[in-house]
This record gives C-alpha cells, sequence and structure tokens, in this order.
C-alpha cells in the first residue's frame, strides 16, 4: 500500500493536468491572440527560430495583425517579453513611466561588452548620474545645431558629390549601403569628434570600421538566440562569434583610447602655449615638453 500510494498520486496529477489541457484548449473559448504560435513549455521557440535572420520583417508583420499595435512572446530559455508599436505604450513606457521600465539585466547582458555600463547601457543611479553629467555638456538645442552641422557637412561635401558622380556615369550605387555610411561618419562626428571618412570610398577604411561593424552584428545575434544561454557558453569557451566580438571591441578601444590620447594631448600643447605667452611658465634648464610631463603627467 505505501508502494502504491505514491503512484496512484501522480497517475492522479497526470489525469488532472491533461484534463485540464483538454478543458483550456477545446472547451473554453480563447480569447483573440494576435502574437506567434505558442506551444506547451517552449512557448514560441520554433517560430522564433524559423525567423531568427528576419525578426524585424517578422515582429512588423505581428504588429500589423495585431488590433493594439503589440504582442507578447514567450520562449523556452528566454524572458516573457513585449513587443509594441502603440504610440501610447511608447510614450507610457519612454515618458510617462519610464523609472518603471528598465532596459534589465537580459538586455544589458547583451549589450555589456559593446557599449559596457555608459548611459545607453545603464539603469537606475547610474543612469541617472551619466544623464545629469551629458546634461551639462549638452543641451537639446545645442545637440540638435550639432546634429544639423554635422548632417549639412557630410551631405554637401561626400553625400551630394557620390551620387552626382554616381548619375552621371549612369552608374547604379547600393543605397543602403550608402546610407549606413553616412549614417556611420555622421555619428563618428557627433560622437567621438573624429570623421572616419568611410562614406569617401576613395579612402582606405579604417579597421574601426570593420570592427565596429562585426561587434554590431555579433551583439544582434546575441539577442536572435533562440536560447540564451547558446552565447553565454560560447562567451565563458571564447570560441565563434564571442570570440570575433572579443576582437573587434579590443580593435573598437585601442581606436577610441588614440582619440583620447590625441585630446590630451592637443589640450596640453594649448595650456602650455597660454602659460608660456602669459609668462607664468620657466623653460630654464628643461624644455616645454618635460615642464608639461611634470605638470600634467604621462598617459
Amino acid at each position: 500500500m505505501d508502494l502504491l500510494s505514491p503512484l496512484s498520486l501522480l497517475s492522479f496529477l497526470f489525469i488532472f493536468l491533461l484534463l485540464f489541457l483538454f478543458i483550456s484548449h477545446f472547451i473554453i473559448p480563447a480569447p483573440p491572440y494576435y502574437g506567434p504560435k505558442t506551444h506547451p513549455i517552449i512557448g514560441s521557440l520554433i517560430p522564433f527560430y524559423k525567423n531568427r535572420h528576419r525578426l524585424l520583417d517578422w515582429y512588423t508583420s505581428l504588429l500589423a495583425s495585431s488590433p493594439t499595435q503589440t504582442f507578447v512572446i514567450g520562449r523556452l530559455g528566454a524572458r516573457r517579453t513585449v513587443v509594441t508599436a502603440n504610440p501610447d505604450n511608447v510614450e507610457h513606457i519612454l515618458k510617462t513611466n519610464f523609472p518603471n521600465y528598465p532596459k534589465g539585466k537580459p538586455f544589458t547582458d547583451i549589450l555589456g561588452d559593446l557599449l559596457g555600463r555608459g548611459i545607453f547601457n545603464s539603469d537606475g543611479d547610474l543612469w541617472l548620474a551619466q544623464r545629469k553629467l551629458a546634461s551639462h555638456e549638452f543641451t537639446a538645442r545645442s545637440l540638435r545645431d550639432l546634429l544639423v552641422s554635422a548632417l549639412d557637412s557630410e551631405a554637401d561635401g561626400r553625400l551630394v558629390p557620390v551620387l552626382t558622380s554616381a548619375c552621371s556615369e549612369r552608374r547604379a550605387v547600393d543605397l543602403q549601403d550608402m546610407f549606413r555610411r553616412f549614417a556611420f561618419d555622421v555619428i563618428c562626428n557627433i560622437s567621438l569628434g573624429t570623421d572616419p571618412g568611410f562614406l569617401d570610398v576613395s579612402l582606405p577604411e579604417l579597421p574601426f570600421v570593420n570592427a565596429f561593424d562585426a561587434a554590431s552584428m555579433v551583439s544582434a545575434r546575441r539577442g536572435a538566440e533562440p536560447v540564451s544561454a547558446v552565447w553565454m557558453v560560447k562567451r565563458a569557451l571564447g570560441i565563434g562569434s564571442e570570440r570575433q566580438l572579443e576582437e573587434a571591441v579590443g580593435s573598437i578601444h585601442e581606436y577610441i583610447n588614440d582619440i583620447i590620447k590625441r585630446r590630451k594631448e592637443e589640450i596640453n600643447v594649448k595650456q602650455l602655449g597660454r602659460k608660456k605667452w602669459g609668462g607664468t611658465i620657466s623653460c630654464r634648464g628643461s624644455s616645454p615638453a618635460a615642464t608639461a610631463t611634470r605638470r600634467y603627467g604621462t598617459w
């Protein structure tokens, strides 16, 4: 009797589960559902895997078929995700109740190797501190003016001549690739204060450009993995795309560190010149460079 009791209990629970699934799926009418097809336990893992190479198009079609422009997707090995294009929802999330919708650890983990813990990949007090720091450097008006100036310069100096040349030569151009290059130059101009010249195909291509493309692509693939544990294991072992990401991020850091170093040198030279002409610096027994090194240190 003692041996049969646990078996009887398990049998009862199994029968109860079957009855519950039968009633919920075939007897009780389900409310309208506009998201991807779901299955017990694995959720939407199968349709997600099938559409992993066209997630944007797939999400767009699901949003278009939903009366609320919103759908929910849940799959085994990943957190439940709400996808919305409803303007009221977007305003609620990004403006009205923004503190209640942090990016969350799954999101920050995906982009952490590329973006670190900067303003675009942080939450809470860390985000607020960086937001306040950025507000001292940029106002909405100054940022807009800087963006317009960078767009005008890149469009007049490179984009229009390239299109004009292609038109006069009756040569086909890849507009998607061209606008990608255009956007990359503008973003680097605003965020880094440097011009990679990516739109000018006559200039040699910088390794930084290829590294940034590779890092962005691998980071995007992380979010498209059907099971998030896959990329985590690859990162722990340092293999495949995760090794490529590590090398690309290293190249990006090297490029940006060089920019920072040059900026510091320029600032030091300017400050040194002002002090020299102001009569506040003495170079007796040492060169200006040596004096600057003692005053400002090395990098």
